[in-house]
């Protein structure tokens, strides 16, 4: 049985959907209603921009699954009254609930369209109309932003004494007159914004706007404040932050960079509001930013996206909470900012919808533990390494101030230990709340954030309790997507400390470290993309990573025209610098196991989803990046520089192997992404590369010694990445995956590779059926490894296995995507796309007496749950409607296997076939 996870199918599933008639007779009875819609993946959404949104749905509980379905829309203008019939799909004859484009007539800026659907199952039975739900369209066109990018004409960054020059705030005030119907505030600003309307966020999303290549597109948010507006004056507020906009060195604060990255200031911080309040007798104002908006150098008086904030609370006359507030001293008029191709933005640059989730505070989180230092400080410690900000309550005299400075560690003698986050005393991270002295103040950043477990604070009149200072902690909203516990507090640990990681890193972008770098590293995401797409519902927000790589792509007339970078965005460029390390000479600028992402990602999106949009989408931009690639591993007589099997323990595994196998790996890919799209010509072309890739890596890597095939250097890395791209040959592969868990046997049970081979490593083995040696692996107490990291104490997943580096990396974190798919067995069986054919065979492996797990598909729920016991083994599994599964019950020859639930069939021994429903499988003596 080959317990794979599908990674380099080729053969796609097409999912064609035939229409039928419009109209279908009464069933005898009726089916399910569907549940769960969504547009663009998003509930009730406001201010989209697709032009043809996808929907989708869950089959209905106790559905048996659905043969066709037809959705009906309805639009409403905001300025009219009533609704009228938009599209209706007729009846479709197709399975698929997700990813379904709205083809209707087409959109308009602020269109709301009201959406039902119903199902039929294979019966013939129809369900009712779900209930409604709906979307808003956003301003689709340039046309449409009445409002200007408008700036504060005080501002520099740095005044002629050196010190830092507090940054922008803007308001507006304005007059509500009437009963309001709607009101949409359409808004972003650069480097950050911060939006209040009199006084009150305007929203839930914090560190706005989400990272893009500022020069090709600038997002906004659709806000929407019908209950937020009052009758009489209201006040639109907007603050500002520097985010990776401007990112200027400054003594005594901490830089992120060296002689490699070369940093970009894009201008100075700017913000743009139009605020539409359309009135119930159907008449509409619009107050957009321009130069009659007021502006102030308000109370931040230092904001880095590395290096921390301040804020200094005797400046809140100049906070825009209010139409007096406006008038004060230091306030004067806005200036519309005039973009030209020379600017960032540039005057072409669109404003476009945030398709992505936003980032929320997920919790608050106080401390364990207070201790005071001899200087009179205090470090507290957070019990664990998270992602957030501090937010402080204190009360205390005009000009006293608060010092918050964060580090993952404490040194040996219990201090402050910030090496691991980049800093040095003399360069700093670090937090600072002056205060006002009116009575109890409360602050927190807003546009920055540090990875921290532990903060020194320094300041204090009294003595912190546990809500002095507290943690708020924020990620991206992408929702859940799986459950995990088992029988051993250690793997359950391991599951613990690496979904940590994920939310620490998991922002607007993937980042490698939420604290040295915030880098939007290509590879790191690519890397743990198992993981990523296993604990969480990415469907909204990777498209957006992908298109990140396009817009930072280097174009014609750039140097290296097609090259997509490490990062995306580039906020900082890095030289075609060559570093001498013990893998080999590396080059920091291109990897194909990092640029390649742009292929393998949409790849990956479109097995797990079904999504072919992202691939369609950006279909060109993976082609040029392939004749870069071509054209570089020409210019470089075959070898294309670049990293290898980055951050590994064992660097012996050659660094081209890993290079070409992931080359490979995207040439074929590329293949499938072209059959399914219907690309025939381009199919044959990257099949053909692949297959001379193929024979290549076969060439120079294969190797055949007295014992057998191996790869490489006979590593860990060298033959799982042989196994896992589909390189060797059947014949062989039996000998090759011996050969690997030889090689884990004699690192003793360790994992040797990098953050590249890592994947390959636990999906060779799983393929093999060897999860035995993945368990040994994870739970070895000794470095380096998953088990020493909760042994030494480790919250998060740290850079390297052994503890070093960074403490809180997510790109080692492939585990929890075993924990599913191999400890819990729910994976996706060869050839199925999205979902809708199952394999469940769980692995029983050492001393392991329960284990379960659950993962949100396109269809729904799935779960697996077993025990096994010296009264014998039991495994309840749960199938959502529409997907078909596999059961293999993990039960020794002779065992008597009973199987109950609706319809599971017996094809094999131990091996059943079974639809929608919940099933009990049990095995004795």
């Amino acid at each position: 049985m080959n317990r794979r996870r599908p990674v380099l199918t080729l053969l796609a599933v097409a999912l064609l959907a035939v229409s039928g008639s419009a109209t279908a007779a009464a069933a005898p009875s009726s089916s399910a209603k569907p549940t769960s819609l969504k547009t663009e993946n998003f509930a009730d959404p406001i201010g989209i921009d697709a032009g043809k949104p996808l929907l989708s749905w869950l089959p209905g509980k106790g559905s048996a699954g659905q043969a066709a379905y037809e959705i009906r829309a309805t639009l409403e203008s905001p300025s009219q009254h009533g609704k009228r019939d938009l599209w209706d799909s007729g009846k479709v004859r197709s399975a698929s609930t997700s990813n379904i484009p709205y083809a209707g007539p087409a959109l308009h800026s602020r269109d709301h369209v009201s959406w039902q659907v119903r199902t039929w199952d294979a019966t013939g039975r129809v369900s009712t109309w779900s209930d409604p739900s709906s979307w808003e369209m956003g301003l689709l066109s340039a046309s449409d932003w009445s409002a200007r990018w408008i700036e504060n004409p005080s501002y520099d960054y740095t005044q002629p004494d050196g010190k830092e020059t507090p940054l922008p705030v803007f308001g507006k005030s304005f007059a509500v007159h009437g009963a309001v119907k709607q009101a949409r505030l359409y808004t972003t600003g650069l480097g950050m914004y911060a939006a209040t309307i009199n006084g009150r966020p305007v929203g839930d999303a914090v560190l706005e706007p989400g990272q893009t290549t500022y020069s090709a597109e600038v997002d906004y948010r659709t806000y929407d404040l019908t209950s937020a507006l009052r009758s009489g004056t209201n006040t639109i507020g907007m603050q500002t932050g520097s985010g990776t906009y401007q990112r200027v060195k400054t003594p005594g604060r901490y830089f992120f960079g060296g002689t490699l990255e070369q940093y970009t200031v894009y201008g100075e911080p700017k913000v743009i509001a139009q605020l539409e309040i359309t009135y119930q007798d159907g008449h509409r104002e619009i107050v957009s930013s321009d130069g009659t908006w007021r502006t102030a150098l308000g109370a931040t008086t230092f904001s880095s996206w590395w290096s921390g904030e301040e804020y200094d609370a005797r400046r809140a006359s100049q906070s825009p909470t209010s139409a007096a507030a406006l008038t004060n001293a230091g306030w004067q008029q806005a200036s519309p900012v005039t973009l030209t191709q020379a600017t960032t933005p540039r005057d072409t640059t669109p404003l476009r919808a945030n398709s992505r989730p936003p980032v929320t505070v997920a919790q608050t989180v106080r401390p364990t533990s207070i201790r005071k230092l001899a200087d009179g400080s205090y470090i507290l410690d957070f019990g664990a390494n998270r992602s957030g900000w501090p937010s402080v309550s204190v009360s205390g005299r005009a000009g006293d101030t608060v010092t918050m400075i964060p580090a993952e560690n404490l040194a040996a003698d219990s201090t402050l230990d910030v090496a691991s986050t980049g800093a040095k005393p003399g360069s700093q991270i670090a937090y600072r709340y002056t205060l006002s002295g009116h009575g109890k103040e409360t602050w927190h950043p807003q546009f920055t954030y540090s990875g921290f477990r532990y903060l020194q604070v320094s300041g204090l009149l009294t003595a912190p309790t546990k809500d002095t200072v507290t943690v708020d902690v924020i990620h991206a909203a992408n929702p859940s997507a799986s459950d995990f516990t088992s029988s051993s507090d250690l793997l359950n640990q391991i599951h613990t400390i690496t979904e940590r990681a994920i939310q620490s890193n998991m922002m607007s972008v993937m980042t490698d470290c939420p604290d040295r770098e915030k880098g939007p590293y290509t590879g790191d995401n690519l890397q743990n993309l198992d993981a990523l797409l296993t604990d969480y519902d990415m469907s909204a927000y990777e498209p957006q990573l992908v298109r990140n790589m396009a817009t930072a792509q280097r174009q014609p007339g750039d140097v290296s025209p097609g090259l997509i970078a490490n990062i995306a965005p580039e906020f900082h460029r890095v030289a075609p610098t060559t570093q001498t390390k013990p893998q080999g000479t590396i080059e920091f600028l291109d990897e194909v196991n990092w640029g390649g992402a742009v292929i393998r990602i949409p790849w990956q999106l479109y097995l797990t989803y079904g999504d072919t949009r992202t691939m369609a989408t950006f279909y060109d931009n993976m082609v040029a990046w392939l004749d870069y690639e071509a054209k570089n591993k020409a210019a470089n007589n075959g070898d294309i520089p670049g990293l290898g099997d980055w951050s590994a323990t064992d660097n012996t595994t050659p660094m081209q192997l890993a290079i070409l196998a992931g080359y490979y790996t995207a040439a074929s890919n590329m293949a499938g992404v072209a059959q399914v799209l219907g690309k025939t010509a381009d199919h044959t072309k990257y099949t053909a590369l692949a297959a001379q890739l193929a024979t290549e890596f076969t060439t120079r890597f294969r190797h055949v010694d007295a014992t057998g095939v191996y790869y490489g250097s006979d590593s860990e890395a060298s033959n799982a990445m042989a196994l896992d791209a589909g390189l060797v040959a059947p014949a062989d592969r039996t000998a090759v995956l011996d050969r690997l868990v030889a090689s884990v046997r004699k690192a003793g049970n360790h994992i040797t590779t990098g953050s590249v081979a890592l994947g390959p490593l636990f999906r060779a083995l799983e393929a093999g059926n060897r999860d035995d040696v993945i368990y040994d692996m994870v739970v070895n107490p000794t470095s380096p490894g998953y088990g020493y990291l909760i042994a030494s104490g480790h919250t998060t997943l740290s850079e390297s296995l052994d503890g070093g580096g960074s403490q809180n990396h997510h790109f080692l974190g492939a585990v929890d995507a075993w924990f599913i798919r191999g400890l819990a067995g729910i994976q996706q069986t060869d050839g199925s796309v999205g979902y809708r054919d199952l394999t469940i065979a769980p692995a029983i492996v050492g001393g392991l007496t329960h284990a379960e797990g659950s993962y949100q598909t396109p269809y729904g729920t799935v779960s697996s749950a077993w025990t096994n016991s010296a009264h014998g083994f039991r495994l309840l599994v749960t199938v959502p409607p529409g997907a078909t599964a596999t059961v293999h019950v993990p039960a020794a020859a002779g065992k008597n296997v009973q199987a109950s639930g609706p319809g599971a069939r017996r094809i094999a021994e131990a091996v059943y076939t079974v639809g929608a429903g919940q099933y009990t499988f049990t095995a004795t003596s």
